[in-house]
């Protein structure tokens, strides 16, 4: 629940910072952008219940919002997906990216983990689940930033390499 209270109050403030500079509307502030071409490598990550480090060695690329995407799960089992992400931008250094997409690779075991919504569903009953998540992106340098990526159970940090 808190990280929830977290994210709301970032989306909300991320909605009066924009909004106050450049007058849009709620709805184009909630849409964002899309996403530069990109290249993303997310080594380490944790879960949050119990608490432990994995070395996830998440790898991505983006081109347009359209993001394709392998790591190790926490079963040492190879995972893919496909993501559609927008990024909303929060300041020159900083942004806040949102996606949601599908994925393979657990073979129906996220239904006995805390912490996933509708985890008792069908949605996480086959080898084809959902997969969503937040990322806060850091513009280190005009082609680098630092990011932090956050889905249900995990956070996950690394870099980014714009292309």
């Amino acid at each position: 629940m808190k990280k929830h209270v977290i994210v709301i109050l970032l989306i909300l403030t991320t909605i009066s910072v924009n909004s106050q500079e450049k007058k849009k509307s709620f709805w184009k502030i909630l849409k964002g952008k899309p996403l530069e071409t990109s290249i993303s490598f997310l080594p380490i990550g944790n879960h949050v219940n119990p608490i432990d480090f994995l070395d996830t060695w998440l790898t991505a690329f983006n081109y347009k919002s359209v993001e394709v995407l392998a790591f190790k799960n926490s079963l040492n089992d190879l995972t893919v997906a496909t993501m559609y992400k927008r990024e909303i931008v929060i300041s020159e250094k900083f942004s806040f990216i949102y996606g949601l997409g599908i994925m393979y690779g657990y073979d129906g075991i996220l239904v006995d983990v805390p912490g996933i919504p509708f985890r008792k569903t069908f949605l996480f009953q086959g080898p084809i689940n959902p997969i969503t998540g937040f990322t806060f992106d850091y513009r280190v340098a005009k082609k680098f930033s630092l990011q932090a990526s956050v889905s249900p159970a995990v956070f996950v940090y690394g870099v980014r390499f714009i292309l």
